[in-house]
This record gives C-alpha cells, structure tokens and sequence, in this order.
C-alpha cells in the first residue's frame, strides 16, 4: 500500500501574512513540518499540495529543496487538489493536515494507518488530540466521491462533506485521557500563535521537531505562561470556521 502524507499549502493569508515560510531559529515553519513529517517511516511520499498561483511558488521551490514532491492543482477546490493528487502520485491511501501544524504528531500517523487498515474507513480522525498535533487519514475513492458530490468549488473546509452527508464512514481515534488537552492550540494562524511557536522552538533548540508530543506536552503543562498566549486565538479560529462550514452538495 503506497501511503502518501498530502500537506496542504498556499501563500494566501490574511490574518499571518506568509505564514507558513515565517522563520524560528532560522528556518521556516513549513521546513520545520516537512522535517518532523520524516520521521514517520510508514509515508512513502511527502506531498507538498499547493495551487497553481504564481504567490505559491515559493513553496515549489521549498518542496524541491527539501527533497519532497511538489503538486500544483486547484487554488479553492481543496479536496479536489488533494485527490489529483493522490491520483498523480499513484496512492493507495492519503494522510492530510494543512501546512500550519509544525508540530503534528508522527506517532498517530501509524495509529491512524493502522485504524485504516483495520475498518477501511473514509475518514479516519484524531480530534481529540490537542489542535495541531492530529492528522486526518483519508480514503481516495472517498475523495472522489466528495468530488462528484459537491457542487461548489471551494472546499476549504471539506470535513462536513464527510461526516454531516450520511454517505461516508467516519472513524475517530480512541485518545488517551492524559494525551487530551482542549485548551492547548498548537496551530499557526494569528501573530499570537507565531509567539507561542518561538517560545516552544526557543526552549527546545534545533531538536524541537524530534520531540514527542508527551515532551511538548510536559512543557506547557509546566508553562502556563506559554499556552495563555494564543489561548484566546481558538475562538477567533472557531468563528471563522463556522463561517465556512457549510455543505454544498448537488
């Protein structure tokens, strides 16, 4: 099975201008992403899922230079970019989380290659993981069909298509109690969550992407100071969010 992990990219945002190629210790937080991504030894191929708009790239260049494969589709139509890649690519079954979690768990990558393998589910998830550390496993012919469903083109926010259309198989990861932490936001979208970054980056030196997310999580625990800072950035997030998630079927 030819596993594939598809992060999606663009260069597009308002809110943290560039985001994504902002620097901690010299180097940008999508080459921090890409570094940890590695670690995981089950991903045959890291897939830097990009548009065609000339803003993006940068990220080509990036994707090149960091010895992982590069795919230009759609600029709105995000699942439809993803499965055209997943296509292009020749995949057997796709891991997915956007570009602004530099410190995505690679351990429940395996656990969610696992789960796939044991319920042949269309989406398999981790929400109960802080925001930031969970990645969703998706099936490709599902993605297909999500495309062949939808009727609007921009599909930013396409979990609803899967779990509130009644035609998909949805499994959600068992989280250990000590592992869940609501309150934690380890995801880049405001100044406030670039801050966040650079303390935990600050304390952990180079070595921070080899870090578990048992480690990462024992130092917040231990830095109240540090999690307070973008505490307030999830309900920016939560009302943006449900401003864009609505369902477009045919």
């Amino acid at each position: 099975m030819k596993i594939g992990y598809l992060i999606t990219a663009r260069m597009k945002s308002t809110r943290l201008p560039k985001k994504v190629t902002k620097k901690i210790l010299g180097r940008e937080v999508i080459r921090w992403m890409i570094d940890r991504l590695k670690l995981n030894t089950e991903i045959d191929e890291i897939i830097l899922c990009t548009s065609t708009n000339k803003q993006d790239d940068i990220l080509e260049k990036i994707a090149l230079e960091e010895n992982i494969k590069i795919f230009r589709g759609s600029e709105d139509d995000v699942i439809k970019r993803l499965y055209d890649a997943s296509i292009f690519f020749n995949l057997d079954y796709a891991i997915n989380i956007t570009a602004d979690c530099p410190l995505v768990s690679y351990k429940y990558i395996s656990s969610i290659i696992e789960t796939y393998r044991e319920t042949d589910a269309d989406l398999v998830r981790a929400l109960d993981l802080p925001h930031g550390f969970f990645s969703y496993g998706l099936k490709i012919a599902a993605m297909k069909k999500v495309c062949d469903i939808k009727k609007g083109s921009n599909t930013e926010v396409w979990g609803t298509y899967f779990v509130d259309s009644g035609y998909f198989n949805v499994v959600d990861l068992e989280i250990a109690e000590d592992l869940k932490r609501p309150d934690y936001r380890l995801t880049l979208d405001y100044p406030d969550d670039f801050t966040f970054f650079e303390h935990i980056y600050k304390h952990f030196g180079m070595e921070t992407y080899k870090k578990s997310m048992v480690e990462i999580l024992d130092y917040l625990d231990n830095h109240k100071d540090v999690v307070a800072i973008n505490k307030h950035c999830a309900d920016l997030f939560k009302t943006r969010w449900e401003s864009q998630n609505k369902m477009d079927l045919k």
